[in-house]
């Protein structure tokens, strides 16, 4: 099933259009870029697996599904001041896919990280974030990120669809830099 999963998340984003994506900024751009990312991650998880993984925010407010792996952004949400995005469950302890943008040093920012929940301090979960990918703005390319998520898309699906913690918690531990909490 894992493999099956990644072949057809590859399918759904390889004819992401991303010339066609209108936006007045850089910001705005990889936003929407990333929205349709996530939303074909939803939608396909919600066709393979069952699971319907929680969008924030939601994925009937940043779109439409057409059907066929089409969303249509909805041109309400304001994508040039949207930061993050998060695409994630829970079975037991959370998990999510976060795409943020951020300044460092004075440099915009796109960063993808899964944010696992690792313990509990006072009754609140404690997430720590592991690396898949990091760029500048100016140098951001949806091809990339998900060229990045790729390698862990396996394990995040056997995690879903088995409702188990360890294949995505594993792979992130083993695979990814830890990026702080």
């Amino acid at each position: 099933m894992p493999e099956e999963f990644t072949k057809a998340v590859d399918a759904d984003l390889s004819n992401l259009q991303t010339h066609d994506v209108p936006a007045s900024t850089e910001h705005e751009r990889a936003m929407k870029l990333m929205a349709h990312m996530f939303l074909r991650l939803w939608t396909r998880f919600a066709i393979e697996t069952g699971q319907r993984l929680s969008m924030s925010p939601s994925q009937y407010s940043m779109g439409n599904y057409e059907g066929k792996m089409k969303w249509v952004l909805n041109e309400a949400v304001d994508f040039r001041s949207l930061d993050r995005i998060e695409l994630g469950g829970n079975y037991g302890r959370a998990h999510a896919l976060i795409v943020e943008m951020f300044s460092h040093k004075g440099v915009d920012r796109v960063r993808l990280v899964f944010a696992l929940e690792e313990e509990q301090v006072r009754g609140a979960p404690v997430f720590v974030n592991y690396l898949v990918h990091d760029s500048t703005l100016v140098d951001f390319r949806v091809e990339k990120a998900f060229h990045a998520l790729r390698p862990a898309l396996a394990s995040w699906s056997e995690s879903v669809l088995k409702k188990e913690d360890d294949p995505l918690w594993n792979f992130c531990k083993d695979k990814l830099e830890c990026v702080g909490a």
